[in-house]
């Protein structure tokens, strides 16, 4: 199947990873090319142009499905936020030697999800408009004042230290 375009919870996640691990491939990217590849492939004699290509070809079909997925999913992801899209094959081979063999759970997103609506209900809070976030976000007015108590709880514990 190949990757769509995925606004939930777990494609933000992904998305804020897939950032992060741009601006460290691209800081490296400072280096000679040659030397840059043996920091992402162990070998000293091939470009990523050449990697690139090896994985646009039919053999690529040989790979395993989960590989051409994460691949796509990339160089989509980095295409349309204007990345090189040849950092794809760098995270490709990043996760595949920090990840490769292990048996791995990726959850939803759901708790991350409720993580980005509680914070969006925080920067709506205007004091007396817990009435209309209510309807808005299909919650009941209770769990708005929750929402709201525990997202000034934190603001509080990262504004001001702790005393003892």
């Amino acid at each position: 199947m190949p990757y769509t375009n995925n606004t939930s919870p777990c494609g933000v996640f992904l998305y804020l990873a897939l950032a992060h691990l741009s601006e460290v491939v691209a800081m490296n990217s400072d280096k000679t090319e040659h030397a840059d590849n043996s920091d992402f492939f162990g070998y000293d004699n091939i470009s990523l142009e050449d990697v690139e290509r090896i994985a646009d070809d039919e053999e690529s079909a040989r790979w395993p499905e989960a590989m051409r997925q994460l691949y796509a999913m990339f160089r989509h992801e980095l295409e349309t936020h204007q990345v090189d899209s040849k950092i794809a094959i760098a995270l490709l081979n990043r996760i595949c030697r920090e990840f490769g063999g292990v048996q791995l759970y990726l959850p939803r997103g759901r708790q991350l999800e409720a993580e980005i609506q509680n914070l969006s209900i925080w920067h709506e809070f205007k004091g007396d408009n817990v009435e209309e976030l209510s309807r808005k976000y299909d919650k009941s007015m209770q769990h708005v004042y929750r929402v709201i108590a525990k997202m000034r709880k934190r603001e509080t514990k990262n504004r001001q230290p702790e005393l003892f």
